[in-house]
């Protein structure tokens, strides 16, 4: 679930302005700025996503009297850059579906004389046909992998539970995924999803077990060493679409393996059950196998109170010219910004991500145009914390030295590249 901590805000907000007052309610102030006329088409584009119905958001921003209603927090989180959500800077790499996660200067400027104008729903006659919302979901998915039982959720004591699941895998024949869409049963559980194949099909060993089971506890380490991954998923994360003629290869008997990871901030109330699962749109032949993996730093320690605590690490290519085709951000709870770039003494630097990174809104960055990481130079990923009191998402008080680890009350540092060698 997107920003836990500031939905009772936004809804004990909605009925007064920013400044504290009651909103206005009077409409009959001529205004050039209205609902129908200028803000319904930004708001279906830019926040429909997740504040219309089925999304993660709280509200459904693109009914009009609910916009209207709530305008007046809207324009905050606006005018703070909080909405949209925090995400990849487009300017150090351009990436599919980047117009609907940032607002230019000028529609920034509309929610302001919206909200001036005492937020006037105007004339419907002046509504631009045809808006709807972007269905950001697969459907034309051929493959549904569901985990053969729910399961019951039971965290320990440290929050958070890991637990593993071998799928059936129902191909006859090789193919290769080209898209990746996922169905989360239990949002308020769910911290991330790994989906993988395990090569040695032994899945489970590593964790302690015969390699037998078709589920386990899999708490450490993060996956087992023959894990390939195929995707990753976390909150906010949309559905994943490789470029024409560009595919993961899976072949007939190869065992499907999916990591959960449950958080629950609550031990003592019931987290619920959960049954989440995949689905994968493939095809018979691609031009072009697709892998992925991960680089970031793993020893660090944020200091308690320190509001931009940064660590990198990076990655020497010696295999030869790589095509980086995009790139999953992933840290924690006080995760803040993360930058990732190709360097070589000597050379201009390849920026891959800058900018923003919200727990809630996490994102798998798919590139227009691919990177290319040329052998002999270095992948390098650094990340930013905000370990201060005043963290939007801060669960210690006070704030605690805090390390690597899984949890959700630890800190990761990954970026997890989809590429595949050049040629």
């Amino acid at each position: 679930m997107r920003h836990p901590a500031l939905l009772p805000v936004l809804f004990t907000l909605s009925a007064i302005g920013c400044d504290g007052k009651e909103a206005p309610t009077d409409t009959s102030t001529a205004a050039t700025v209205t609902y129908y006329g200028d803000m319904e088409p930004v708001i279906v584009e830019k926040c429909g996503s997740c504040h219309a119905p089925g999304g993660v958001g709280p509200g459904d921003w693109t009914d009009p009297e609910t916009a209207k209603t709530n305008a007046f927090v809207m324009n905050v989180y606006v005018q703070a850059g909080k909405m949209p959500y925090p995400a990849a800077d487009p300017t150090c790499r351009d990436y599919e579906g980047s117009h609907r996660l940032h607002l230019t200067d000028a529609e920034k400027a509309l929610f302001q004389a919206w909200v001036d104008a005492d937020a006037p729903l105007g004339d419907e006659a002046e509504r631009t046909p045809g808006l709807s919302v972007p269905d950001l979901s697969l459907d034309d998915t051929d493959i549904t992998l569901t985990p053969f039982e729910s399961h019951e959720v039971s965290v320990g004591e440290d929050r958070n539970e890991y637990w593993c699941v071998v799928l059936d895998n129902p191909l006859t024949e090789t193919r290769y995924v080209t898209g990746v869409d996922v169905d989360i049963d239990n949002r308020q559980a769910v911290h991330h999803l790994l989906l993988a194949i395990d090569y040695g099909g032994d899945a489970g060993i590593e964790y302690g077990t015969d390699g037998k089971q078709r589920s386990f506890a899999c708490p450490d380490p993060i996956v087992e060493s023959d894990w390939m991954l195929l995707h990753a998923w976390a909150p906010g994360m949309e559905a994943v679409e490789f470029p024409e003629g560009v595919g993961l290869k899976v072949e007939p008997g190869q065992q499907l393996v999916l990591q959960y990871h449950y958080y629950d901030d609550d031990p003592a109330t019931p987290t619920g059950s959960d049954q989440s699962g995949y689905r994968l749109r493939t095809t018979d032949s691609v031009e072009v196998e697709a892998q992925m993996s991960a680089v970031g730093p793993t020893r660090f320690n944020i200091t308690a109170g320190e509001p931009a605590y940064s660590a990198a690490d990076k990655l020497r290519n010696e295999w030869g010219d790589i095509t980086v085709y995009g790139v999953f951000p992933h840290m924690h709870l006080l995760g803040k910004s993360m930058r990732s770039w190709i360097g070589k003494s000597g050379e201009e630097d390849v920026c891959l991500i800058g900018g923003g990174y919200d727990f809630g809104a996490q994102m798998t960055y798919m590139f227009k145009e691919p990177a290319i990481w040329p052998q002999g130079s270095n992948l390098n990923v650094e990340c930013t914390w905000d370990n201060s009191a005043e963290s939007p998402y801060q669960y210690n008080d006070p704030p605690q030295n805090v390390t690597f680890g899984e949890g959700s009350d630890e800190e990761m540092c990954f970026a997890l590249f989809y590429y595949a060698f050049a040629g």
